[in-house]
């Protein structure tokens, strides 16, 4: 853009008939570009990152950081807009109805397509642009410190014995955290626990520390600091985590099964195709950028690894028939 500016002054001032020429040819063809919306033009105007979660929930912070460190290399302002509620519905509905010109964004997870699968969105993959997963987070549960429980199989065995009095905060009423644990909680033979959803991890993890419910379903994540803090203890985690090598995982204490949540970024239906690659360009900019990557590592996360938008789509078609077919056999299908 700034060249476009010093290409406008020289044709303004005239120096030489060639460099004029030269100018108004070149300016031409900006104009046109402007005019067309061509990719040489993105972005024009400030972008809108859209996030359905809670603030200071790890989707929001993504987000945030992403909004914080991309204006280096989008060259444009970018701000987070919350569209909370519907388990993902309205900031669903609010993004497929903005123009496939990738000025709005949006965080999206694992979360949107179990509440896809399980009928509380009207929305399918086909209405979206999946570009780039940035993030894993492996799930884990968590009880405040002075909790008697230490372990998965002291947690599901207190849960067998009394029936509907333990109780664990999760994100939504249909989510990847509440399919994930509904599936662990079907290996350990379906002891009575409630569920209870919150709009966002952040509130769940209140919750727990607040003593409203005795447990959180989350990511490693939200309670890094609490853990550090000596607030909070992990039971059991999806998969190993570095910081934390006492605490066994899901398979280790007798369960075979070792869910992981992602995030990435999205945009509406029908994103030209040298668009969206021009924003995974100016995606992995961000991402590789110093403060990008101590985001990453205060956040406790993982890059995902990298892959093509088409399969990042199949993958997410292909996830949204594994979660149906799962809330099926845990009878937690929607009805027809």
């Amino acid at each position: 853009m700034a060249a476009s500016r010093g290409v406008a002054l020289l044709c303004a001032r005239g120096l030489m008939a060639g460099v004029a020429v030269w100018c108004a040819a070149g300016c031409a063809q900006s104009e046109a570009g402007r005019a067309a919306g061509g990719v040489e033009a993105y972005p024009q105007k400030p972008i809108t990152i859209v996030s359905w979660v809670t603030p200071g929930s790890p989707t929001d912070l993504l987000a945030r950081a992403i909004a914080s460190v991309g204006p280096k290399y989008f060259g444009q302002r970018m701000m987070v807009l919350n569209k909370q509620g519907g388990s993902g519905a309205i900031a669903m509905g609010y993004l497929v109805k903005r123009k496939p010109d990738g000025h709005t964004l949006s965080i999206t997870t694992s979360s949107g397509t179990v509440s896809m699968a399980a009928g509380h969105v009207p929305f399918t993959p086909e209405q979206f642009t999946f570009m780039m997963r940035i993030q894993l987070d492996p799930f884990l549960i968590a009880v405040r410190k002075d909790s008697p429980l230490n372990d998965l199989p002291a947690f599901f065995e207190y849960a067998s014995q009394n029936p509907g009095k333990l109780s664990i905060a999760g994100f939504g009423t249909a989510s990847a955290h509440f399919l994930a644990f509904q599936t662990l909680r079907a290996a350990a033979g379906n002891p009575d626990i409630r569920w209870i959803a919150y709009e966002g991890s952040a509130d769940a993890n209140v919750s727990v520390l607040g003593g409203h419910t005795n447990a959180v379903h989350t990511n490693y994540s939200v309670v890094r600091e609490h853990i550090r803090a000596g607030t909070l203890k992990v039971v059991g985690a999806s998969s190993k985590i570095t910081s934390l090598p006492e605490v066994k995982t899901y398979a280790e204490q007798g369960y075979n099964f070792a869910p992981m949540h992602w995030r990435g970024v999205m945009g509406p239906a029908g994103m030209p195709v040298e668009l969206v690659a021009r924003i995974i360009e100016l995606l992995e900019k961000t991402v590789a950028d110093p403060d990008f990557v101590q985001f990453m590592e205060t956040a406790g996360t993982e890059y995902a690894p990298g892959e093509s938008p088409e399969a990042f789509q199949r993958s997410v078609e292909e996830e949204l028939v594994w979660a149906r077919a799962s809330l099926d056999k845990l009878h937690l299908a929607p009805a027809p």
